[in-house]
């Protein structure tokens, strides 16, 4: 099978897989929406936003590490899937005590249900962790079918679940049925965790191990990337976080809702580099020009699958929150309310940005020059911090989302002249300038034709406009020669 094929396909999986899970995502969303009050929602992202700023801690960087050193040496698997266990474990377990004990000592916090949410919600976390070393197998043997349909079973069970809670168990009693949104998160993961098991014993034994030498280099290895990957989730995460302890809890569901979507699409490139970086490593490696080829492969992969969702997000935001959350979280011009669909329309740019600066972060891992990535992510952290608190007293939730689209794109200034100072590439912008050309045709087909269809569907014509943009977008790509069929059957080829 060709590198590209095997590439495309392993990314395809895990973009099918992350389709069905993104699907199920926004009927969370829904439910969740409709079963808690607009402040109550707020109080949910809060959980979440929390959590993940520290937990990445326990992360530290060990998956993205683990596929690269993999990748050198296939023969090492069940030492390094091993060792990368235990450490995870450890210091899983030693950061998110923390975290639960800290919950309870936010000022915030006082008075409402979140140290306890927290406290479940970490036990999830945990699980997740433990569930990405077993995956990280999966990603060396190109083998992410078994991800996608892990993932679409874990997040299946939190749904039923969750359906459950908000429709039969606790539908009259919100206090006690807001902690179990959360133990479906807890349910979920495990579920996802005893398949991923199952289909990785067929590649390498499975259990935790400790070489205290392996760990260390390990570690050594992983810990710039951990720092990086944590000051980058500073930047991520603070300005929900800030929102709601300058705003309030509404202000901070109204901003919940755009964020989320934000969140479920930046799997997707990540993904992509994910399956790309083993590849990308091993050329690098052995010095030889096809790295180049990757590179660029990459970058107009990454703009292919993000200015459509850029410019039709912005032309569908208000009937996508509709249809996602409740009229709640839609702006109201009559009333002057300003709703998640605004923040969704500027956070999107940010989206672009994330798929391009992450074509370079990784590029940064496969050289082993992940320490670079240290200096620049705390950069934009502390402009992150210092921005969202002039900002956010004066215009709120829209201020933080701003923030979040210029902290990436610095970060896109910073890790692209950082690449081109250790790695002799050049970018060519013709098929990018198709691509751009191709997505704003997109975007004036579903433009013009919004307002008739909601003559008809009213807030659900997306369920038309997206269809329907996908198709002109897809024609548009072929009539621009920005994708042709030996493209095609260059990638299909074995």
């Amino acid at each position: 099978m060709s590198t590209a094929r095997k590439i495309l396909s392993n990314t395809v999986y895990q973009i099918l897989g992350r389709a069905g899970v993104g699907l199920m995502s926004l009927v969370v969303i829904k439910i969740i929406t409709s079963y808690l009050s607009v402040s109550k929602y707020g109080e949910y992202t809060n959980v979440y936003e929390f959590l993940a700023l520290f937990a990445i801690i326990a992360d530290f960087g060990l998956y993205t590490i683990a596929v690269r050193e993999m990748s050198k040496n296939e023969d090492d698997i069940p030492v390094i899937q091993g060792n990368i266990m235990t450490i995870r474990l450890i210091v899983g377990l030693f950061v998110l005590t923390g975290v639960i004990t800290a919950g309870f000592f936010i000022p915030s916090h006082a008075g409402t249900q979140i140290p306890w949410a927290i406290m479940i919600a970490t036990t999830a976390s945990l699980i997740a962790l433990i569930n990405g070393t077993v995956t990280s197998v999966l990603q060396v043997k190109y083998k992410m079918q078994y991800n996608a349909v892990a993932q679409i079973l874990g997040k299946a069970v939190q749904l039923g679940y969750m359906i459950a809670v908000a429709y039969v168990l606790f539908n009259q009693d919100k206090v006690n049925g807001f902690y179990h949104l959360f133990w479906s998160g807890v349910i979920g993961n495990f579920a996802m965790l005893v398949y991923t098991y199952w289909a990785v014993r067929k590649y390498t034994k499975i259990w935790f191990r400790f070489d205290w030498s392996k760990i260390k280099y390990l570690l050594k290895q992983a810990a710039p990337y951990g720092l990086a990957l944590f000051l980058s989730n500073i930047y991520f995460r603070a300005d929900a976080i800030l929102i709601f302890n300058i705003k309030g809890s509404e202000e901070a569901g109204l901003f919940g809702v755009a964020a989320r979507l934000l969140e479920a699409l930046m799997i997707l490139p990540l993904y992509f580099m994910n399956a790309v970086l083993p590849t990308l490593t091993k050329y690098i490696k052995e010095k030889s020009e096809k790295y180049k080829e990757i590179i660029q492969y990459t970058f107009d992969f990454q703009l292919l699958l993000s200015l459509p969702l850029l410019i039709g997000g912005i032309i569908v935001a208000a009937p996508l929150v509709h249809t996602i959350a409740t009229p709640d979280f839609v702006s109201r011009a009559a009333d002057g309310f300003i709703g998640s669909d605004v923040a969704l329309q500027i956070i999107l740019f940010a989206f672009v940005f994330v798929s391009l600066n992450i074509i370079f972060n990784f590029t940064l891992i496969a050289l082993g020059k992940q320490a670079k990535l240290v200096w620049i992510n705390g950069i934009c952290a502390i402009f992150n911090i210092i921005m969202n608190l002039l900002v956010i007293p004066i215009l709120g939730f829209r201020g933080a989302a701003l923030t979040t689209v210029a902290c990436e794109a610095l970060v896109f200034i910073l890790v692209y002249i950082t690449v081109k100072r250790n790695l002799a590439f050049k970018l060519q912008l013709l098929r990018p300038i198709k691509i751009i050309f191709s997505a704003l045709l997109m975007g004036l087909a579903v433009f013009l034709l919004k307002d008739p269809s909601s003559v008809f569907l009213g807030n659900y014509s997306i369920l038309f406009l997206i269809p329907l943009g996908a198709l002109v977008y897809i024609i548009a790509l072929f009539a621009t020669k920005a994708v042709t069929k030996d493209i095609l059957k260059m990638v299909l080829q074995k």
